[in-house]
């Protein structure tokens, strides 16, 4: 039977990338149900604060409130129908948090809070915003590419990005999924005068000249998202025209996280389901072999007992184990096709290649 995994699930990106807006679409686009999937806040009010926030988004066009020093930290269920399968922790940090120094004077508590939750994280989300990805394409095209200015902060971030990958493997750990939400995509076509597809089709040539500690080790989902097209020229940053609302792509990072966990997790579930099959096997030939040896069925009862009851325990091991692995299977395939047009990269190679 499948058992629903629980994950941890941490954000990181630059003051003003969007991280907190894609939240609020995410979960408004989920908790409304796509193709039979469902994401929900189990506590109810913090459902009603995205709910509220989203609400406001769409009728007034106000954006949400970015985060502040204390982290948006969320407990969701992911579903397909009545059947929960991912259980989520999440959490949002401010961009300040993943930038400042740890021990500068009067540094805020989160910053060491989020080197520790990095840490024991299963999907890490590097947020990119668009206007910079696009500055970016456009410096690369004219071979200007200016790598002295980092406002994205990719430096920064890959360095603990990288440290959380080498802790897991030396440890013999399943390394993190690895997620670059790139927002803001209407900004690519405005700013790089390309159409939106040829501007991220430059993204995914290029990835890990973008990220390079991505190229190595991890696997990599290139998700470009959007709430709405809402341009530059806005008058106010925290407004936008509730018409031009339009999400896109907002639910695939879950859709990955619980397809990357999935398949990292089933070679191990097959080792340990081969491992009972030997056990089994064992047993069964050694009372086969006392059954049949002179005596044995009375003199070695005692041993034929205890080796039955080992026995009929691991079957039903075995059909727990097996049970998992076959929904296990069923759920990452479906997730994959879900995934099926996204550029997804393992140990710096794009699948599709």
């Amino acid at each position: 039977m499948y058992q629903a995994p629980r994950i941890t699930m941490t954000m990181l990106g630059a003051s003003g990338c969007g991280k907190t807006t894609y939240l609020h679409g995410m979960y408004a686009v989920l908790s409304s149900g796509l193709n039979g999937y469902f994401l929900y806040a189990t506590d109810p009010d913090k459902d009603l604060d995205l709910a509220d926030a989203w609400d406001e988004l769409c009728v007034a066009g106000t954006l949400p409130d970015a985060t502040d020093v204390e982290p948006l930290d969320y407990e969701f269920a992911f579903k397909h129908g009545m059947t929960t399968l991912l259980e989520i922790d999440f959490q949002d940090y401010r961009g300040g948090a993943g930038t400042e120094r740890m021990r500068a004077t009067g540094a805020s508590a989160d910053v060491a809070a989020l080197k520790e939750r990095l840490a024991i994280s299963d999907t890490i989300i590097l947020t990119l915003d668009g206007q910079h990805v696009a500055e970016w394409i456009n410096d690369a095209a004219d071979g200007t590419r200016n790598r002295s200015g980092d406002p994205m902060h990719i430096a920064r971030f890959s360095r603990a990005i990288s440290t959380v990958v080498e802790t897991h493997v030396q440890e013999g750990n399943q390394t993190p999924a690895i997620i670059v939400l790139i927002t803001k995509t209407d900004l690519l076509a405005q700013i790089t005068g390309r159409p939106t597809r040829d501007a991220l089709d430059v993204v995914r040539r290029n990835l890990f000249d973008l990220v390079p500690v991505l190229a190595h080790q991890v696997t990599v989902l290139l998700c470009p998202v959007q709430i709405g097209s809402f341009g530059l020229d806005r008058e106010d940053a925290l407004k936008v025209r509730p018409d031009q609302v339009n999400p896109k792509n907002l639910h695939k990072p879950i859709s990955f996280a619980l397809m990357h966990y999935l398949t990292e997790r089933l070679p191990r579930q097959q080792q340990a389901l081969s491992g009972l099959d030997h056990r089994l096997d064992s047993q069964r030939q050694e009372v086969e072999s006392l059954r049949n040896g002179f005596l044995g069925p009375w003199i070695k009862r005692g041993r034929i007992n205890a080796l039955e009851s080992s026995i009929d325990a691991d079957r039903e091991r075995r059909g727990e184990t097996a049970g998992e692995i076959s929904g296990a299977r069923v759920w990452a395939e479906q997730m994959a096709e879900d995934l099926r047009t996204s550029p997804i990269y393992r140990d710096g190679k794009l699948q599709e290649d």
